[in-house]
């Protein structure tokens, strides 16, 4: 506990500092040249500058990669960890302090797939958009809400970017159910993370492991004959250093399939491990920015990503 506070402390400071004299695009261009330099440094001693979750990110994305395990990849991939988790620091902190035109102007983001998601917006008839603990989902928001769009997040519970908690309960579920329902009725977008265990989950086949996916955000999209598409919002290395890509509508035409939705989780986990390849230290996207979670067991080939609130 001492190591994650002492190194989230430090940092918090330095990128704080940093944001007050220059603009969020600069400290992303001298977070892309220096993080490397400095964890390579690091390792070279052993890795005691680095914290422990940092060093063993390797060994926990292992399981879904084939069995390369060299020290050049897992220095490259603890290189690149780094680097995401300091530009994730540098986006909560543009996304908490600025308004959302200011934000959409300070963070250059590219955007793959935006005709998708032109032609499900003219459709008029809501929209529902699923993604995971992957990457950088804050950026969908931006993204969506640059179209003039409004965008309800949903989560087990009240954190950054949940407008609507769906809770634990079986009662509060339902009333959620249909609020959600009634919110992309009127044509709103609602973003859903659909890669954590609830009351329902189905294990779908994910690169050399599993992940599990809750149906929630097929079953809306089914309820209201809405467009349901894919998103992914990741870190871009260079002049535009965010990408956000949406994928065409997923089909949800599997009534006779027995397991319900089983077909959709896996088009929509294909989708999801396209991008996870190239982005393996997208991974774990909520775990803290320094530091283990409290109790948190090593994955194995079995687990998916934490079983988090479905936020965006």
């Amino acid at each position: 506990m001492r190591e994650r506070s002492s190194w989230e402390r430090a940092v918090r400071r330095i990128v704080t500092e940093t944001l007050r004299l220059v603009p969020p695009v600069t400290a992303l261009g001298a977070i892309e040249q220096l993080a490397p330099c400095y964890a390579r440094l690091a390792l070279r001693t052993g890795g005691v500058l680095l914290p422990r979750s940092l060093r063993d990110f390797p060994d926990k994305v292992a399981p879904y990669f084939a069995a390369d395990r060299g020290l050049a990849r897992r220095a490259r991939l603890v290189e690149a960890r780094l680097v995401f988790l300091l530009t994730r620091l540098v986006l909560n902190q543009v996304v908490r302090g600025s308004p959302g035109a200011e934000r959409r102007r300070l963070l250059p983001i590219a955007v793959d797939g935006a005709d998708h998601l032109d032609a499900a917006l003219a459709e008029r008839r809501g929209l529902v958009l699923v993604s995971a603990h992957f990457g950088l989902p804050v950026l969908i928001r931006l993204v969506v809400e640059g179209r003039g769009a409004r965008v309800v997040g949903v989560g087990e519970s009240f954190t950054q970017g949940v407008d609507m908690a769906i809770g634990r309960d079986v009662w509060t579920r339902a009333r959620a159910l249909q609020r959600l329902r009634a919110e992309v009725e009127g044509g709103n977008v609602c973003v859903l993370l659909a890669d954590v265990r609830g009351d329902r989950y189905i294990e779908t086949p994910f690169l050399q492991g599993h992940i599990p996916v809750v149906p929630g955000a097929f079953v809306l999209a089914r309820a209201t004959r809405s467009p349901l598409l894919p998103v992914f919002a990741v870190r871009a290395p260079g002049v535009w250093h965010f990408r956000v890509a949406f994928g065409p509508p997923l089909s949800l035409d599997d009534r006779a399939r027995p397991t319900p939705f089983a077909d959709i989780a896996l088009s929509f986990a294909r989708c999801f491990e396209a991008i996870a390849r190239d982005h393996p230290d997208h991974l774990f996207a909520y775990d803290p920015v320094f530091g283990p979670s409290p109790g948190a067991p090593r994955a194995s080939a079995g687990d998916g990503p934490p079983s988090r609130s479905a936020r965006a």
